[in-house]
């Protein structure tokens, strides 16, 4: 085991890392938003993806609280880090998927990593309404959003 703590000290001093001790709720300030060309046709499709993969978080959340299997904490732990994902969703060059991504971001409160947050609901009507108007544009660019649900039994 010590060999493998070994490796990640390592892993994150090449990284950058200093491996020094951070208390959650530290770390405050402006959330970087990831830009990708403005002429990168794959881009729509790749924020679409990325839009189902924070899709696919908030509705597994909604199964394990539904079922009693986690905890409110949990809950927004997870919803935090699906805001980071959102965040993370770079800048298309399509006007339709990167109003739908604002929209969605503009829904939930940025949280830095390590940022304490106050709790709040993933999905809102306001939520919704920014997935509705992602519908086409996914479309049109071959990603259709979609949910793997694989939590549960």
């Amino acid at each position: 085991m010590a060999g493998a703590s070994a490796l990640v000290l390592v892993a994150l001093t090449v990284a950058g890392c200093s491996g020094g001790s951070i208390t959650q709720g530290e770390l405050t300030g402006e959330v970087a938003r990831a830009v990708a060309p403005a002429d990168d046709v794959a881009g729509a499709a790749a924020a679409c993806e990325a839009v189902s993969d924070v899709m696919t978080v908030a509705e597994n959340v909604a199964v394990a609280v539904g079922e009693a299997r986690m905890t409110a904490q949990e809950q927004q732990g997870w919803y935090q880090v699906a805001s980071r994902m959102l965040d993370r969703i770079p800048v298309t060059g399509d006007a339709a998927v990167d109003q739908g991504v604002e929209g969605l971001r503009a829904a939930v409160p940025a949280v830095a990593a390590g940022a304490r947050a106050e709790p709040f609901e993933l999905t809102s009507d306001a939520w919704n309404e920014a997935l509705a108007s992602l519908d086409e544009p996914c479309l049109a660019a071959d990603a259709e959003l979609a949910v793997s649900v694989f939590t549960g039994g």
